[in-house]
């Protein structure tokens, strides 16, 4: 990430998504928690007895926000003009599909801020870097390869971005994706995936990358992008 965006990540509260960054997902770990979901009740049923994914995981984990303003908006908006207005340029018909913008694209066309850009444009590259975030991480769709723009008016005010219940909102999508999955036929799952995998190597320390030493703080914050995919498996 570019240091001059780094500001404004952290202050509407998406920098501890961010310091994640990659992980590899642990399907077999993952299909494992699937398999033992319960709509009923919204918990894993487990040998231990039932465990679920709470906010204060979601807090703890992501460094989301819990409180506040219900993420929720309309889709009755002319997509091209928002694009333009909030990001400075239209994405091309091939790039679109339906409501979503192709993730690539996003990433090709924000991944180099030019050298001088004034306050206004900085901010279109904030607001790019964030959108890709809640595509990439916290609301994906089961192919990977699009985000839906309903998210982007949630974009333009800056400062009332981070008065947004992101958390409640990305738990309770993983909730209904997990839902969804659990059901007879279900071959893939959607939502925020690395949340699930993380809040079991935290919960359950099945398949966790072993870091040597006891972990006095949440697993997420000892990882750096790529740091987990040499280390030892627990």
């Amino acid at each position: 990430m570019d240091s001059r965006l780094r500001p404004y990540i952290i202050r509407f509260g998406f920098y501890g998504v961010y310091r994640i960054g990659h992980i590899t997902l642990d399907w077999g770990l993952i299909t494992s928690l699937v398999e033992r979901w319960r709509p009923e009740t919204h918990t894993f049923h487990l040998p231990v007895g039932e465990m679920t994914i709470t906010l204060q995981d979601v807090v703890v984990i992501l460094g989301l926000c819990i409180h506040g303003l219900p993420v929720t908006g309309t889709c009755d908006i002319d997509w091209s003009l928002l694009c333009y207005e909030l990001l400075g340029v239209t994405p091309p018909t091939y790039e679109i599909r339906g409501s979503a913008i192709s993730t690539r694209w996003l990433c090709h066309h924000f991944s180099h801020p030019p050298v001088d850009l004034d306050d206004a444009t900085l901010e279109r590259y904030a607001r790019a870097f964030i959108l890709g975030l809640i595509g990439s991480t916290l609301f994906t769709n089961k192919k990977g390869t699009h985000i839906h723009r309903c998210y982007l008016p949630l974009l333009r005010d800056l400062t009332r971005t981070s008065m947004y219940s992101w958390g409640s909102a990305v738990l309770a999508r993983l909730y209904r994706e997990l839902c969804r999955a659990s059901l007879y036929g279900a071959t893939n799952i959607a939502g925020c995936v690395t949340l699930l995998q993380l809040w079991s190597w935290e919960r359950l320390h099945v398949g966790r990358p072993h870091f040597g030493q006891l972990l006095a703080l949440p697993v997420a914050q000892h990882l750096e992008h790529d740091a987990t995919d040499d280390l030892p498996v627990e």
